[in-house]
């Protein structure tokens, strides 16, 4: 998996609102104030989203949701789905040039995630679920993707 790739899907995914990233309010405009010289909350969590730590966070999260239950790593639920995305962000980096990702991005709830996964006009999970690991992994990109938008 490249990283190009990854962030050319993110960008193709587009903001979830019209405003531009910092300039919502006074709070995210003071909390963005301290990236202004490692470039934007979006492009820190493409760099993220293309490396090999959240690959090896995400399958780890994947695989402990999955604990307990008969797992084919085909058709996953909506359930594992919501577990994977809300226990990546205990990955999210806390140290180093990435470390703003930790402290500005919060943790999806579900409601969030079904809209990130609207937005780019994805089947609804709880109908349809998720069909294989690929589309998991696209689908917590695309999560991760829209908070650091917002």
């Amino acid at each position: 998996r490249g990283g190009s790739s990854v962030k050319t899907a993110a960008r193709a995914w587009g903001p979830s609102c019209s405003k531009s990233v910092g300039t919502c309010c006074l709070f995210c405009r003071a909390a963005m104030a301290d990236l202004a010289d490692e470039g934007t909350l979006v492009e820190l969590m493409e760099e993220w989203l293309s490396g090999d730590d959240f690959d090896a966070s995400w399958r780890e999260c994947y695989d402990r949701a999955c604990r307990g239950g008969g797992r084919s790593d085909r058709n996953i639920s909506e359930n594992v789905l919501y577990q994977t995305c809300a226990a990546v962000h205990g990955h999210l980096p806390a140290e180093g040039e990435l470390k703003p990702l930790s402290s500005l991005i919060p943790s999806p709830d579900p409601e969030f995630i079904r809209g990130a996964l609207e937005v780019i006009g994805a089947d609804d999970v709880r109908e349809a679920g998720i069909k294989d690991l690929e589309q998991l992994e696209a689908a917590v990109v695309v999560v991760y993707t829209q908070l650091a938008h917002c």
